[in-house]
């Protein structure tokens, strides 16, 4: 029963990395779109600002950057609700799937008859190095969804390691001269 229970957490835990990973791209995403959002307000407004455009005085420069602000807010917070909806889903999602592999393996621990533990006991050990396996990948993917984030929010110095290689120069060789054929 060792061996169910084994597969049951390594699918649990596989769950919630994913769910972590989805997180943590959703995050991602958020802080890409304000800093994108962000930059394109603040050139909005140094253009603005900064020019001298015919026909168009100080108060109607004023309220063209009071709008985009307005714009600006506007989509800063339905981004923040979006993803704040999709992380909810992605969190109920992660606890249905978690409790019905509970129960599933709740139930098979229950069962008693001694064919059915034999063969429960040969599938988990036929399944436990792909449990393992899984374990292992969904861990990479969490660690590589971190380095995103931080290179998104702009950490990227901080997370990446730069490896730097030399590489040998080969030896240029000497032109070869060919004689001339002559016409035949």
């Amino acid at each position: 029963m060792s061996t169910q229970t084994n597969i049951a957490s390594a699918a649990i835990h596989v769950v919630g990395q994913y769910n972590d990973a989805g997180k943590t791209l959703v995050g991602a995403y958020r802080t890409g779109v304000q800093r994108l959002l962000g930059g394109a307000a603040s050139r909005y407004s140094e253009f603005l600002g900064n020019r001298q455009i015919p026909l168009v005085s100080e108060q109607i420069k004023a309220n063209l950057i009071g709008a985009q602000e307005k714009v600006h807010g506007f989509l800063a917070n339905r981004l923040d609700i979006d993803t704040s909806r999709i992380v909810n889903v992605m969190d109920r999602v992660a606890a249905g799937t978690t409790s019905g592999i509970e129960t599933v393996a709740n139930r098979v621990a229950q069962i008693e008859s001694p064919a059915a533990t034999t063969v429960f006991n040969a599938l988990s050990a036929v399944n436990q190095p792909f449990a393992t396996v899984s374990v292992q990948i969904a861990d990479r993917i969490v660690a590589g969804t971190k380095q995103i984030e931080a290179r998104v929010s702009g950490a990227e110095e901080a997370a990446a390691s730069v490896r730097t290689v030399k590489a040998k120069v080969a030896a240029a060789k000497k032109p070869v001269r060919r004689a001339a054929r002559k016409a035949a």
